[in-house]
């Protein structure tokens, strides 16, 4: 097969190497064309290589990439060609092989090359397992296919999809439809191109892989918690890749939570064949999102389909057979659609459309619901003689479905010249049926508002109808409460729409905003003419765009996100926003809302104080509030977790609840300088307080510069932290208490002397019973304190402080104090256990408590301090740091928290916590930094 235009696997490596001269891709990439050949010591005695867990388990069916070494922190290994049942011993552990079985581990990232092809036609059969969390990346003429006779057993989860991406999107680059194939799965089950279906080996349309057969209930497998995205490669007019292939696929195959996004031709397409699925999401796709022909007679429920504005044909298009005397004919169940017709008109010169039935295809539809926009096309057609007449005798059905278009139908007309007799009415035969609606939908995004009519109108007992489906009696495919595309898919929950390298002039302010022009000469960046102010409780989505010339004022006191567990919205910011507010003012972030504040490292969010960016003042602590998120996660304030709002120490927003998976949405590249106003002596606020925040949130590469309080405090919870940058914040740089049970790596935290307190300060709870017990999971810090004389506060330069009966784990830690001579001009403490809560000595006896593979490299290292006599002394620091692994008192030399490259002390002594979970990047280094890679640059502040 020739693919033109199309570049190779290796060259897109090599020109996207020297095109980013490795410098954006932090610890994330690595591209390398070295090898693993350990040189002989002697001609006579060679030295026998050392094979990792990967070589041993992959080796026998894979190999070892040699452009790309590393994305997101693990290794890449390549699949190519036929995979075949092997007959060694197995090489399983987290993935290998065993005979006829291939695991795909989650301990690496896999590469397609070319077409890579599960198995023999109906010969050598294979099943290929893919592990929960693995990522597959696909070149531009990659993709894999699942033999007839072979199965896929890809079943993620919600929590770890499995994802099937583009090696453009793992370099860091744009994803885009077409940069590689897509999957393709062959069955033994019918299809009407064959007339024999005891002896049927129909050809794909790519590859001329055969399928097809007599087994209705043939099991190919199974696909569950799968994304696939930015496939579709093109080969000519007539030949492009679907996200996913279904060619003659028997009814034992399981397929359910699976999207499609972004594909270069349809999303699904089925040919022939008895598959069914179900809570399908399919976006953005080119073609037709759903396209079904030569006689697919299964089900789908629950499908979530939305088209791109200039860039989609159909949601659905339907065909059977040209002759209507093939058999079988199309005839599939369907339920629960929603449908959102996009406007305009694609590349191809197709109009965006709702649903096509033609080619004699039969169905039987319930519960469909179909939105069109001012400039979408026909929302249901039915065209042709065959398909008329299915139409006309219940072949063809649809009930208790809704239309909501400005074009909602179109006929079935007669025309000669293209062979057609009959007409149809389609709107007459539409509206004939049971229970249909032409009706507005009433929908809030894809979700059905409380007074839709769409929750009530469905029809009933699906079940009994088909034992395919569920009992769903609602039109759409939602009930208005459960989502039940969170947590796994991508594009859908609030995304903000990608900045452009070059930030637009805006001329307007968003909807939710207050224009109001920027007076002259009154900022410090000349090139503002726009100020956008943000006030209030913010009731409905509302984006912050980013502009070149534009502002957004946080004013007024309290800016509220949503209501607490009512009214959810979701404030989204572009990368590159900048946001400043007045001295009362902060933002606060609902339960049940969500931020969404994506910027990037060449665009990062700045949120900071108005002196900051008014000419002649400048920025100090306390200006303003700052960002406050508030969860349903766990708190242990609350006995009863079911019925917990806890109250924040600012404003008394409650937060708490019974669900640590919680999801608050997304802070990354947003650098906050300034904040931390005080109420009084002992309510201050935070840079970012997390209060009971759900591991669902995602928070990457932040900052906190110079707050008045603690730079990030956390209430409980198990929100995860990855990239985070803490200077010079007033009192504890990084401070939790209250249960919080989360994770973080990379984070580098400098004080300012006299003007700080504690690099971590870490709290649990004084009660004895009350649960979850703090115990994060700490790696790759590096803490600076500052010296030990007195802030405003009359607080000390310290290292880390862990008391009040705190669990935690804590590795690659390096605390390097001041090393003078004096108070002013060397650090206090560098680590303190305060048992006066007698849970701490139980937590280090009970080694619930750790630290190992860290360096403490101070003048005054160590402390323990007690007021409780039951304690007192029952805990020796520097006993209990000595005695875990890893462990000194080395001095070390670094710059700006970075050791050189040559560095021994450092590199290489760090613990891969990668290997036991799979949210920690795998790093052997103490610290922040790796010696090469300084991740902060391009989007981070760096006080002078």
């Amino acid at each position: 097969m020739e693919l033109k235009n199309i570049f190779k696997l290796t060259a897109l490596s090599t020109a996207l190497a020297a095109t980013l001269g490795l410098a954006g891709c932090g610890g994330d990439i690595n591209i390398n064309a070295g090898s693993d050949t350990v040189t002989p010591t002697t001609p006579t005695t060679p030295t026998t290589p050392t094979q990792t867990e990967q070589q041993k388990s992959y080796s026998g069916f894979a190999t070892k990439s040699t452009t790309m070494t590393a994305v997101d922190g693990k290794e890449v290994w390549v699949l190519k060609g036929t995979l075949a049942p092997s007959t060694a011993a197995s090489t399983i552990t987290t993935g290998g092989q065993d005979g006829d079985k291939i695991v795909l581990g989650n301990d690496v990232v896999w590469q397609l090359d070319g077409a890579v092809i599960a198995g023999g036609d109906n010969a050598n059969a294979v099943e290929l397992s893919i592990l929960p969390g693995t990522k597959i990346l696909g070149g531009s003429d990659s993709y894999l296919v699942v033999s007839r006779g072979s199965k896929i057993m890809a079943d993620g989860t919600a929590t770890a999809p499995i994802v099937f991406t583009s090696v453009e999107t793992a370099l860091g680059q744009e994803g885009k439809a077409g940069q590689w194939g897509g999957l393709v799965l062959l069955g033994n089950a019918p299809v009407n191109t064959c007339p024999d279906l005891t002896n049927c080996s129909a050809s794909f349309e790519v590859g001329n892989h055969s399928y097809g057969g007599n087994d209705t209930e043939d099991n190919s497998g199974s696909i569950k918690y799968v994304r696939v995205e930015f496939g579709g490669f093109k080969i000519n007019d007539t030949q492009e890749m679907n996200g996913i292939s279904f060619a003659g696929v028997g009814a034992g195959t399981e397929i359910d939570h699976v999207q499609v996004h972004m594909n270069n031709d349809d999303g699904f397409e089925f040919w022939g064949g008895n598959v069914s699925v179900t809570n399908i999401v399919l976006t953005e796709n080119f073609d037709d999102s759903l396209d079904w022909t030569n006689g697919w007679q299964g089900s789908a429920q629950h499908v979530y389909i939305r088209q791109a504005d200039n860039a989609s044909n159909r949601g659905i298009e339907a065909d059977s057979n040209s002759d209507a005397s093939a058999v079988p004919m199309s005839k599939p169940v369907l339920a629960n659609f929603t449908i959102q017709v996009a406007n305009g008109t694609n590349s191809g010169g197709d109009d965006a459309e709702g649903i096509l039935f033609r080619k004699g295809t039969g169905v039987n539809t319930y519960n469909i619901l179909v939105k069109g926009d001012v400039d979408s096309g026909e929302c249901l057609e039915v065209n042709d003689d065959n398909t008329v007449n299915n139409a006309n005798t219940a072949e063809l059905t649809m009930q208790n479905s809704l239309i909501d278009c400005v074009e909602p139908f179109k006929n079935a007309k007669a025309d000669a010249a293209e062979g057609r007799t009959l007409a149809l009415d389609v709107e007459a035969w539409y509206k004939g049926q049971a229970d249909n609606l032409v009706a507005a939908a009433d929908l809030t995004d894809y979700m059905p508002n409380s007074s839709s009519v769409a929750l009530t109108a469905g029809k009933a007992d699906l079940a009994n109808l088909d034992a395919r489906l569920v009992n769903a009696n609602y039109i759409g495919a939602f009930d208005g409460t459960n989502d039940w595309t969170e947590g796994w898919t991508t594009a859908i929950h609030d995304d903000v729409t990608p900045t452009p390298t070059a930030l637009p002039v805006l001329t307007s302010c968003p909807v939710g905003t207050t224009a109001s022009a920027a007076t002259a000469g009154l900022y410090k960046d000349a090139s503002i003419t726009l100020i956008c102010t943000l006030e209030g409780n913010v009731l409905s989505n509302t984006t912050l765009l980013a502009g070149q010339n534009v502002m957004y004022k946080i004013d007024g006191g309290a800016v509220v996100v949503g209501g607490d567990n009512t009214t959810p919205a979701t404030l989204a910011i572009q990368a590159g926003t900048k946001l400043f507010a007045t001295s009362n003012s902060f933002i606060a972030v609902s339960r049940g809302s969500k931020i969404m504040a994506q910027g990037s490292a060449t665009h990062p969010i700045e949120m900071t104080s108005e002196e900051d960016v008014i000419a002649g003042a400048s920025g100090e602590r306390g200006q303003w509030g700052g960002l406050v998120i508030l969860g349903n996660g766990l708190t242990n304030t609350c006995p009863d977790h079911n019925a917990c709002s806890a109250s924040f120490e600012v404003g008394d927003f409650p937060y708490g609840g019974n669900n640590n998976a919680d999801n608050s949405g997304q802070i990354s590249y947003v650098v906050i300088k300034y904040a931390g106003f005080k109420v009084n002596d002992t309510q201050e606020m935070n840079g970012i307080s997390f209060a009971a925040v759900g591991s669902g949130t995602q928070v990457d590469h932040i900052q906190i510069h110079a707050n008045g309080d603690d730079g990030v405090e956390f209430w409980g919870g198990a929100v995860n932290l990855k990239y985070v940058y803490l200077t010079e914040n007033f009192d504890d740089s990084l401070d939790w208490t209250n249960g919080w049970t989360g994770k973080a790596q990379f984070v580098y935290i400098t004080h300012e002397d006299g003007n700080a307190n504690r690099g971590i300060e870490g709290d649990s709870h004084k009660g004895a019973t009350d649960t979850p017990v703090s115990a994060p999971k700490l790696a790759n810090f590096t803490i600076l304190p500052g010296t030990d004389i007195a802030n405003a506060s009359g607080d000390k330069g310290e290292g880390i402080l862990l008391r009040v009966a705190t669990a935690g784990e804590l590795y690659n830690v390096l605390v390097q104090g001041r090393k003078g001579s004096t108070a002013d001009t060397e650090s206090g403490e560098c680590l303190e256990l305060d048992g006066s809560y007698a849970g701490l000595v139980d937590n280090v006896n009970s080694k619930t408590l750790t630290m190992s593979h860290s360096i403490i490299d101070c003048n005054e290292p160590f402390k323990y301090s007690s007021d409780n006599a039951a304690t007192a002394d029952a805990v020796n620091v520097e006993t209990w740091f000595m005695g875990q692994e890893g462990n000194s008192t080395a001095a070390v030399t670094i710059t700006d928290g970075m050791p050189a490259a040559t560095d021994t002390t450092l590199l290489g002594k760090g613990k891969d916590l990668s290997t036991d979970d799979s949210f920690f990047e795998s790093t052997n280094f103490i610290g922040a930094f790796d010696g090469q890679n300084d991740w902060r640059q391009g989007w981070a502040y760096f006080p002078q």
